[in-house]
C-alpha cells in the first residue's frame, strides 16, 4: 500500500475517531467486557494481559504505534479474555465499532490494512500457544530472546538485541520466572551463544541460540 492510499484512510479514522491518551498503567479495555471500539495506536505501547479467576497474569502481546487493538469486536460481541492497559504513555484513536464497519465498508485500503494486523497478531499469537505446551521455560526463553534480536550492520554475522531487556518482563513474556531468565542467559554467556554489553545483548552464535530452543 502507497503513503497517498494510507493518508487516505487514516484521515477518515482521525476525522470520524477521537484521540485519547492515556497514563501509564491506565486500563484501556477491560477483560470480561465486551469491546465497543477499535484502537488505534499513534505513540506509545499499550500491554495485553490475560488474568486466571485466581488472579494468574499471561502475558499477550504489546500494541504498538500504527497497530491497531480491539480487532475482535467487529465480528464477534463476545466479552474479551483479556485487558489491554497503557504499558508506557499511550496516545490513540479510538473509533466506535458502528463508524469503523462504516469505515471498512468505503476502504480498501483500511479493510487490508487492517486484515493483515489482524494477521500478524494471530499469528503471533498462535506461535506463542504452540511454544507454551511444546517448549520448556529455557526453550521459551531462547525463543524469545531470537524473536527480539536483529541484525548488526558492521557484524552482519552476528545479532543484537537492544535495549538489553529486563528480565521480569522477559519473564512475564514467556510465562516463567525472572530466575529461570537470569539462569538461561547466564548459560548461554558461560557457552559463548551470548555476551553482554552496555545496554546490548550480542548473539555471537545465532545458530546455537536457535538448537537451544527446545
Amino acid at each position: 500500500m502507497n503513503s497517498a492510499e494510507q493518508d487516505v484512510w487514516y484521515r477518515s479514522i482521525s476525522d470520524r475517531g477521537s484521540k485519547k491518551n492515556f497514563r501509564q498503567g491506565e486500563i484501556i479495555s477491560l477483560q470480561g467486557e465486551a469491546p465497543d471500539f477499535v484502537g488505534f495506536i499513534l505513540s506509545g505501547r499499550a500491554k495485553a494481559v490475560s488474568f486466571s479467576e485466581y488472579g494468574h497474569a499471561t502475558w499477550i502481546g504489546y500494541f504498538k504505534p500504527n497497530e491497531f487493538f480491539g480487532h475482535m469486536s467487529l465480528i464477534s460481541q463476545n466479552h474479551s479474555q483479556f485487558e489491554i492497559s497503557a504499558d508506557n504513555e499511550v496516545e490513540a484513536i479510538i473509533v466506535s465499532i458502528d463508524v469503523m464497519k462504516q469505515l471498512l465498508a468505503k476502504e480498501d485500503g483500511l479493510s487490508l490494512t487492517l486484515c493483515n494486523d489482524l494477521a500478524i497478531k494471530l499469528d503471533h499469537m498462535t506461535s506463542r500457544l504452540i511454544e507454551a505446551f511444546s517448549l520448556s521455560a529455557k526453550g521459551r526463553v531462547c525463543a524469545e530472546l531470537s524473536r527480539l534480536s536483529r541484525v548488526i550492520g558492521i557484524l552482519p554475522e552476528n545479532l543484537i538485541i537492544r535495549p538489553s531487556p529486563v528480565f521480569v518482563e522477559l519473564a512475564e513474556r514467556v510465562n516463567s520466572t525472572r530466575e529461570t531468565v537470569s539462569r538461561t542467559v547466564s548459560e548461554l554467556q558461560k557457552k559463548g551463544i551470548l555476551r553482554r554489553e552496555s545496554g546490548a545483548l550480542i548473539i555471537e552464535k545465532p545458530e546455537a541460540l536457535k538448537a537451544a530452543i527446545q
